[in-house]
């Protein structure tokens, strides 16, 4: 036991740390926790024009008439997801760094928009501008995010070596602080108009083609995979061991990938056409993130009366059916109990592996991609985030596994933790 947790304890925590000090994927993290008004406010949307059974309730008019309506919110939410999401990496990252919010939203919006392959077309003397709206949705995240980070790293460098145009004292201090970043910000759009031009060269045509074709659809397609899901599922539940949050510090990294799937599928369902994706973000908060509400319910229905470990399970009812792990985890506890190591980490791969293959084989329908608040007690997310009762007996079949797969740890438990 004790060469188990030296040997996490060892390569776990300093990944941990490593990983919760990182400014970069801190950056990322929350500027994608900040898309979580935008993601639920076209999920809600979504929700209502395509609900279960609404075409036998409301006329085919009426229903037409309300999908006309709300379409425009899924389209100005979801189908922009991209500029949601540099505009949030620019702020936190002023923010982190100490430079001008605003200047450093100018340089990453101007960057990813030079970067989009746009065509000008003159016709009868009028020219309009014509912009791939894909690449605003999902499909473009992966060149926001780099377009993002590159530019105002390159930005916060030329300011520091005071490349600026410094005008008399007597010029409005609002006109000359504009000056001060004006040469940053055109060599900063110079370079990604070079890029530009660059890829224009290639077979691709555009960095947005080339990103999402050789790194963004690949790394999606393989990071949405069984195996990598499971494995990330199985850091998750070590970190907590260690006393670290999991589902942070393994978000960190996969959230990006996982939250493209979400906004793929949400476009797919929208259009009436097949999800791409089994593995989104819904998939890990609605059916993977919730199972140690198994163990709160075999604490409660089977720990012996007058133990720890039920009245741990009791305390942890209210906030395990709004997801909330937190009592469970660190009152009975999980973290360094290495008698619950096995139960912990097995659980999680079941419901990996079970939801997976209901969703594979069709049993089960796919997530949508709606965004629904992760606090939405199960069975009820699980049919919002699916749109059908399916997703909710999915729940139910899962917690019963893991009620049953904790079961037989019940009396180590409360061996362990009897009240004296």
């Amino acid at each position: 036991m004790n060469k188990i947790e030296g040997f996490l304890e060892k390569w776990l925590i300093p990944t941990g740390n490593w990983v919760s000090r990182n400014k970069t994927l801190t950056i990322l993290k929350n500027a994608m926790v900040s898309l979580i008004p935008i993601t639920i406010g076209g999920s809600f949307a979504l929700i209502i024009m395509y609900f279960p059974f609404i075409e036998s309730v409301v006329n085919a008019e009426t229903l037409l008439l309300v999908r006309q309506i709300l379409s425009p919110i899924v389209d100005i939410t979801l189908g922009l997801i991209s500029l949601y999401l540099i505009v949030c990496i620019a702020w936190f990252y002023a923010k982190e760094y100490e430079i001008s919010v605003l200047f450093t939203l100018f340089v990453v919006l101007g960057s990813f928009l030079i970067l989009i392959p746009f065509t000008v077309v003159s016709e009868n003397g009028t020219t309009s501008v014509s912009i791939p709206t894909q690449y605003l949705g999902s499909a473009g995240m992966f060149v926001g995010i780099f377009s993002a980070f590159f530019s105002c790293t390159l930005y916060r460098w030329l300011t520091s070596k005071n490349l600026a145009i410094k005008l008399p004292d007597m010029v409005p201090p609002n006109v000359a602080n504009s000056f001060l970043f004006l040469l940053p910000l055109i060599i900063t759009f110079l370079v990604m108009a070079f890029v530009r031009f660059g890829f224009s060269l290639t077979p691709y045509g555009s960095m947005n083609k080339f990103i999402y074709e050789v790194l963004q659809s690949p790394m999606v397609n393989i990071g949405t995979g069984l195996i990598p899901t499971v494995i990330a599922a199985l850091f998750v539940q070590l970190f907590w061991f260690m006393g670290l949050h999991g589902q942070s510090l393994v978000g960190a990294i996969m959230s990006p990938l996982w939250q493209v799937a979400s906004t793929a599928n949400a476009s797919a369902f929208a259009a009436g056409e097949p999800l791409p994706y089994i593995v989104t973000q819904q998939f890990m908060e609605v059916f993977i993130w919730p199972q140690f509400f198994s163990l709160v319910i075999a604490l409660v229905l089977f720990a012996k009366k007058a133990t720890a470990g039920a009245e741990i399970g009791k305390i942890s009812v209210p906030a395990g059916i709004f997801n909330i792990s937190e009592p469970v985890a660190f009152g009975l506890p999980v973290v360094l109990n290495v008698f619950i190591l096995i139960p912990w980490v097995l659980v999680m791969v079941v419901f990996v592996i079970s939801t997976y293959s209901f969703m594979h084989f069709g049993i089960v329908p796919r997530p949508t991609g709606v965004q629904i608040p992760w606090t939405t007690p199960p069975l009820i997310s699980g049919f919002l985030a699916t749109n059908s009762i399916m997703g909710a007996v999915l729940q139910a079949f899962n917690l019963f596994i893991g009620v049953l797969i904790w079961l037989p740890f019940i009396r180590i438990i409360n061996k362990q933790n009897t009240v004296k």
